[in-house]
């Protein structure tokens, strides 16, 4: 197992454990995301998550540890764990078909989601003087 696929582990172990996990390929970076009514898969592949793990840096981490490499890619796990769970749980009208690491135009990297047909109707107006928003 290379470093690469051990750090892809520890964020696929991390996971809160309310989500279920389908389909883990370590080799390929890939799993699918599943809870009660939706599988979505999340693709991170190996090469680029190296590349992204050093790019999370003091620079892009609040309070970045300036500690042993342990504790760095510690807040490294925690900030891409985060990212896919905050993703998955906004999905709110179960749009997103997919969540990958991917290379910007300008060249940085970043986990995006790509969104399909709408899959859960528009919250009803019937709300007892709640409102609810898209943002």
């Amino acid at each position: 197992m290379t470093d690469r696929e051990a750090f892809f582990g520890r964020i696929v172990e991390n996971l809160d454990p309310r989500y279920r996990i389908a389909d883990l390929d370590k080799a390929a970076g890939t799993f699918d995301l599943c809870d009660e009514e939706r599988k979505v898969p999340v693709s991170l592949p190996l090469d680029l998550l190296a590349e992204y793990r050093e790019q999370l840096n003091g620079s892009t981490l609040p309070d970045f540890p300036e500690s042993p490499e342990e504790a760095r890619d510690q807040a490294r796990l925690m900030f891409i764990r985060i990212w896919i769970e905050e993703l998955f749980e906004a999905d709110v009208l179960r749009t997103v078909r997919e969540i990958r690491l991917a290379r910007a135009a300008d060249g940085r990297l970043s986990l995006v989601r790509r969104r399909g047909p709408v899959q859960r109707p528009f919250p009803r107006a019937e709300t007892d003087g709640a409102y609810w928003s898209a943002d």
